[in-house]
């Protein structure tokens, strides 16, 4: 994953990427608010432009750098890091770690060239859609591909993967046991994932036998003539869109039958049961001619392949991903795409890459072609939910341009029936600057079940629409605030006896796996910078890198506590858990300290001081957005 955009202020520059081969963006004008200039510079050649948004030229952009784009370049260096800037400009910096100043006399000592401003309407243009995403409407519909995207806190510190520990509670042995087949499924999809890398547009011999591997590993399945054609077409380049959505399928019914093996070692340990709900097929009406212009593209980065890819390929998303991210029955595609789409624009051109993340892009190319299919993406509501909600903690996703909050919580019916694992989200599409408790500013107004969580409350819910994966589709009109419940209570007495939800087809993933669990009586332990819980004699390792730093939870409060409310993930080969509470014990007190404690508000003053920061910079984008846009 890439490193995320750090918090900085935006009233001199609201907007800067690394994009098109360019450090290029917007900055404000010194004398008149109603002007801006768009600054660029090339990477490697370093020729730079500055005017305004009609093409008007910058006065000071006469022979070296104006203020405006040394101003671009210390924000660059403020949210990207300054390595990342120096790298993607290919700016070598001789002594020392590079700095915003090392950075621009490095590239005015070549006496770079004063390009042209032909550049300067498409990025004004970018700007502009990047203020467009405050101005598109938040959803609670359930949005599971933002489980690929964790929080910041993961890609801040880049962690490589780590070899993690194995299981949960007294039946922990059972989660280290081997599974049959499942090493096989994971390499015919590692094989599969590597003719990605290399591209299917020429295949050399390596490549094709990775096809053969994957057709081979589903022959006895419903799949296995579609699958053995597409292989074939596609070991001699010419795989139509409907071969690649084919392989597709193939890849994730593999990663669909190492879900299911996983899952069932996972809920003997839980020892609940799963619901036996029979799920309906999706059937939802989408734009043929998106999902069509989605595929083509998708269908492009197979050709060309990870090592292939550039600006103008990648580019070819945004179009696509503008015209769906409005409607409301594309945005888990349009989500996907957008934050897939970011991660390869980083990676460009893919050749330079020294490493490539190829089962991540596998899974989101993958997961993104078959999302192409018309209702693939629909999730039906199949009832709803009367009774008392009890929330065991907040899950964070997000992406440059998107974040969800997730509450894991346990639904007691009104009728008496046996309760229930559920879910309730809120995703909203978010400028990349805006990072950390910045995502509760745009979360919170559309779902006050944020605000219980905090406050440590129990909800009402009457007629609730709820999926039968044990989403609730929130909305506020079905929803009250009830009497204080805490969480940890709900974890020692109702959790060990509610039911795990099924599971969609398409959902069937080893990364979709987050399973709530209580855990308490461990010995914690740190070593090499990662820390495991030793429960009934058995190690766990804890994923502390997804703790979001949007909240007052830290990795420093999990080593020390004695209690975790956490969700049992599998990851690197291996299962973790990751914290959502812990109890710790605070000057001979027991205290709870929540990942999701900063989300309805708080008056922690670390907490408070990071919205104020949040705060400034969403305003300052909704003041420009009402100046651009509403004009």
């Amino acid at each position: 994953m890439i490193p995320p955009a750090r918090l900085r202020k935006l009233a001199k520059v609201p907007f800067v990427e690394l994009a098109d081969g360019r450090l290029q963006g917007v900055v404000s004008s010194g004398s008149d608010i109603e002007r801006v200039y768009v600054s660029s510079v090339a990477a490697g050649t370093y020729a730079f432009a500055c005017s305004t948004n009609n093409n008007r030229p910058c006065g000071g952009a006469r022979g070296s750098f104006c203020n405006h784009i040394r101003a671009l370049i210390n924000e660059a260096v403020l949210q990207y890091g300054a390595e990342r800037v120096a790298r993607y400009l290919r700016v070598e910096v001789v002594d020392g770690e590079p700095s915003a100043q090392t950075i621009a006399a490095g590239m005015s000592d070549t006496r770079p060239p004063q390009g042209d401003t032909k550049a300067a309407a498409p990025v004004f243009s970018r700007f502009l859609r990047h203020l467009a995403y405050l101005e598109l409407a938040a959803t609670t519909a359930p949005l599971p591909e933002m489980q690929w995207f964790p929080p910041t806190r993961a890609v801040a510190m880049g962690v490589p993967p780590r070899e993690l520990g194995s299981s949960v509670g007294e039946r922990a042995d059972l989660l280290a046991e081997t599974i049959d087949g499942l090493d096989e499924a994971l390499a015919a999809v590692d094989a599969f994932d590597r003719t990605l890398v290399a591209g299917l547009l020429r295949p050399q011999s390596a490549p094709a036998a990775g096809l053969t591997e994957l057709a081979h590993a589903v022959a006895g399945t419903p799949l296995a003539a579609r699958v053995a054609e597409a292989a074939e077409k596609a070991a001699v380049g010419a795989a139509s869109e409907d071969h690649f959505v084919a392989l597709a399928a193939a890849r994730t019914a593999l990663l669909g039958s190492v879900h299911d093996a996983l899952m069932t070692l996972v809920e003997q340990v839980a020892g609940r049961p799963r619901s036996e709900e029979i799920l309906p097929a999706p059937g939802g009406q989408q734009t043929a001619n998106l999902l069509a212009a989605a595929r083509s593209w998708l269908s492009d980065l197979a050709r060309s392949g990870w090592q292939g890819i550039d600006h103008d390929v990648v580019s070819g998303a945004a179009h696509v991903v503008s015209a769906m991210l409005p409607d409301p029955a594309m945005r888990r595609l349009a989500t996907l795409l957008d934050g897939f789409a970011a991660e390869l624009a980083a990676s460009c051109p893919g050749a330079a890459q020294e490493r490539i993340p190829a089962r991540r892009w596998a899974d989101l190319w993958s997961r993104a072609m078959l999302l192409t299919l018309p209702g693939a993406a629909d999730v039906p509501i199949t009832g709803t939910a009367t009774g008392r909600l009890l929330p065991l903690g907040v899950d964070v996703h997000e992406h440059a341009t998107a974040a969800q909050a997730q509450v894991h919580a346990v639904f007691e019916p009104a009728d008496g029936a046996a309760p229930r694992l559920v879910r309730a989200g809120v995703s909203v599409p978010k400028p990349d600057t805006i990072v950390g408790a910045g995502l509760w500013q745009l979360l919170r107004p559309h779902m006050s079940l944020l605000t219980a969580v905090s406050e440590g409350r129990s909800m009402d819910l009457v007629d609730m629409p709820v999926t039968a994966e044990g989403d609730l589709v929130w909305s506020d009109e079905h929803a009250r605030p009830s009497e204080p419940a805490d969480a940890f209570a709900t974890a020692r007495v109702a959790l060990p006896t509610a039911t795990s939800p099924a599971t969609a087809p398409l959902d069937r993933h080893p990364a979709r796996i987050a399973v709530p669990v209580f855990l308490e009586g461990y010995a914690a332990q740190r070593e090499d910078d990662e820390l495991t819980f030793t429960v009934a004699g058995h190690p766990l390792a804890v994923d502390t890198d997804r703790i979001p730093t949007a909240g007052p939870l830290t990795p420093e409060a999990v080593a020390a506590s004695t209690a975790c409310i956490g969700l049992l993930r599998w990851d690197a080969g291996k299962f973790s858990v990751q914290p959502l509470a812990v109890e710790t014990t605070v000057r001979k007190k027991t205290v709870a300290i929540h990942a999701g404690g900063w989300a309805g508000g708080t008056a922690d003053k670390a907490g408070v001081k990071a919205e104020k920061a949040a705060t400034d910079a969403v305003a300052v984008l909704r003041e420009r957005a009402g100046r651009l846009l509403r004009k």
